[in-house]
């Protein structure tokens, strides 16, 4: 404390001159006091001083991670000040100090007057302004390197001042690597929708969109090479190829040992390969063989079995690696590969089933038609020649037996033929009344059937045919017919000659309905399996044969029991038409 006193009282007397001791210590004691706040407000400036800095360091900092700096212009005096930031966006060295004219020189010649349509907008009108500008304009200094293709965001907002714009500031930001990814996004999403162009071209064959998927695929992962291979008993063959690799060609082959599609397949996804040589590949005999730098591919799997690749490749190593999205753009190819070439598999096979059975609808057709019908003429003699009273039975038996055959082939060969898949050329609008009625005519003129004595089951004569409702259908004529006629057989066959079938329409098809004894089991849709029938007498086809011409045309159908305790059937699908009169 002495120490502190004397130096206090010493420095009082150099400041006041001599001071008595009485006056010393309150001299003193006001020196520390004033010693004391000028310290506080020193240390008080420099902790401000401080805390600036940092904030300033913090904001630099800020404005560097998100590349983003600010501007100002001043109206009166012309100038333009620009931060460290927007500098080092431009390239500039920090002492720069462009002019107006300057400023707006540095952007992209056709973006020059937009930004300077802004300023004077802001200024004008006091309207702010966000955009996004290019670029590459002319106005660098000598020696520095001009920065063009790349993408800013120009931000500013009038300050106003007694009513008027001083200044416009704002903030300008490099936002060339966002813009490089939009385009990036783009770029993909345009191959997407290219890719599914493509692929749903009904007019284009398998190869033809094979090769322009190739192509399209070459374009968009910027590959020279793209190839789809088969790979069967250990060899890799070019199906489709495009490109001018020599070994990468349709029709070439080389052992599956020697090429990269022998690890494609390896791959739970695509495989990848940036830089062949710096990725272990040098000493590989496939790329002894096809001397490739860069190479994707991925698996097609038909039917749960190998099929072969999808594949693109360049010689010279790929300078950024594959995307995710790229792969997956590949996979996508595969994919499609894998499910077109099972379509077609599946077609072929559904092609020579179908020609079997037309190779047996024919031998129906021909080769028991032929021995049936000299067995009926035969019967038509022997009956006109008056045989004697106890044969007449025995050829009322073999009519029936014959009746029943013909009758299996009808149905044989209608179920085989009528099920095929209507192609549009066969298709026309037609009334469902006037079907019908045809179809009614049809039956009346038939015996339905006979019982073991030889007497009629029951007709469409005896029957009734009613209407509930009209409508047009797109459908094949002949084939609906038949599908009715079916559906009046079974409801007189199974309802006897007095039934009542009733034909009406319904919003998305039309129905067919009796009063009759409905279906003898649990499950009314047993009754269009094939073989399935109530009666001795009946082929157990007819409702089948409804069944496969509904199914050829692409409709539904459907049994339960009608409001009388009978047999409806429903077909729905169908494209229809309402109409006004009940017997269109």
């Amino acid at each position: 404390m002495v120490f502190g006193g004397g130096l206090l009282a010493g420095t009082a007397g150099a400041a006041f001159g001599p001071v008595r001791a009485a006056e010393a210590l309150p001299t003193v004691g006001g020196l520390a006091t004033v010693a004391f706040v000028e310290g506080v407000v020193i240390w008080s400036q420099l902790d401000a001083r401080e805390r600036l800095e940092r904030q300033n360091d913090l904001f630099r900092r800020a404005q560097k991670l998100a590349n983003i700096g600010a501007w100002e212009y001043e109206v009166s005096s012309g100038e333009v000040f620009w931060t460290r930031q927007v500098r080092e966006i431009h390239g500039l060295p920090q002492g720069y100090e462009p002019t107006a004219e300057e400023a707006v020189a540095f952007y992209h010649p056709e973006d020059q007057p937009v930004i300077q349509g802004m300023i004077e907008r802001a200024i004008e009108e006091e309207v702010p302004f966000d955009r996004e500008l290019r670029l590459g304009g002319e106005a660098l200094p000598v020696g520095h390197e001009q920065r063009e293709g790349r993408w800013v965001r120009a931000r500013g907002t009038p300050q106003i001042e007694a009513g008027e714009v001083t200044s416009v500031r704002g903030t300008f930001q490099d936002i060339t690597e966002r813009k490089a990814r939009e385009h990036v996004l783009e770029n993909e999403r345009e191959a997407l929708r290219s890719m599914y162009r493509i692929t749903a071209d009904r007019e284009a064959g398998f190869e033809e969109k094979a090769r322009r998927l190739i192509d399209l695929g070459r374009e968009h992962l910027g590959l020279p090479y793209g190839f789809l291979t088969r790979i069967m008993d250990e060899t890799q063959e070019i199906v489709f190829a495009s490109g001018t690799h020599p070994l990468l060609q349709s029709g070439e082959s080389c052992p599956l040992s020697r090429s990269y599609c022998r690890n494609t397949i390896q791959e739970d996804r695509s495989l990848v390969v940036q830089d062949a040589v710096a990725e272990g590949w040098a000493g590989d005999p496939a790329h002894q063989t096809f001397e490739l730098g860069a190479y994707v591919g991925a698996q097609i799997i038909v039917e749960g079995e190998l099929y072969g690749t999808f594949c693109f490749a360049a010689e010279e190593p790929r300078e950024q690696a594959f995307a995710g999205r790229e792969r997956v753009f590949v996979e996508l190819m595969a994919q499609w590969a894998s499910y077109e070439l099972g379509q077609r598999r599946a077609k072929a096979q559904l092609k020579r089933q179908n020609a079997r059975l037309d190779s047996f609808a024919g031998l129906v057709a021909h080769d028991l038609r032929n021995p049936l019908n000299v067995a009926t003429g035969r019967l038509r003699l022997a009956r006109e020649e008056r045989a004697p009273e106890e044969a007449r039975s025995h050829l009322a038996a073999v009519d029936r037996s014959l009746s029943r055959m013909d009758e299996i082939i009808e149905d044989v060969l209608t179920l085989t033929w009528g099920g095929q898949d209507i192609g549009p050329e066969e298709l026309s609008t037609h009334g469902l009344a006037a079907m019908a009625e045809a179809s009614w005519d049809q039956v009346g003129t038939d015996q339905v059937g006979t019982d073991q004595d030889g007497a009629d089951k029951g007709s469409a004569e005896a029957a009734t045919l009613q209407f509930g409702g009209a409508c047009r259908l797109r459908c094949s004529a002949e084939r609906v017919r038949r599908l009715l006629e079916n559906l009046f057989r079974n409801a007189i066959e199974h309802g006897g000659d007095t039934v009542t079938v009733r034909v009406g329409a319904l919003s998305d098809g039309f129905y067919v309905e009796d009063d009759g004894a409905g279906f003898s089991g649990d499950d009314p849709e047993a009754v269009f399996e094939a073989g399935y029938s109530s009666s001795d007498e009946g082929t157990g086809l007819g409702l089948s044969i409804v069944e496969s011409i509904a199914k050829a045309h692409g409709w539904s159908l459907s049994a339960t029991q009608s409001e009388a305790g009978g047999a409806r059937f429903e077909v729905t699908g169908v494209d229809v038409e309402a109409v006004g009169s009940a017997h269109s």
